[in-house]
């Protein structure tokens, strides 16, 4: 399971047609970083804009490579 493996410092991004997507259409696509890990599995993430997702379930979100970010071009 991906979402057990989430650590601080992570880039992730929402997880299409999940219900974050959905309530967060100015994250669609966007990529975070997790800055927190609670005990209870929640995280945190910091968006480039400065927005925070404060204690989300990891379920919603999907761990970003960095040598997929270099062949896209972002």
């Amino acid at each position: 399971m991906v979402e057990s493996a989430l650590k601080v410092g992570d880039q992730v991004r929402l997880i299409a047609e999940t219900l974050a997507w959905r309530a967060e259409i100015a994250l669609q696509g966007q990529i975070g970083e997790i800055i927190e890990r609670r005990e209870d599995g929640r995280i945190t993430i910091r968006f480039d804009n400065g927005r925070l997702l404060m204690a989300r379930e990891p379920e919603s979100f999907e761990l970003v490579s960095s040598l997929g970010l270099e062949a896209k071009g972002k």
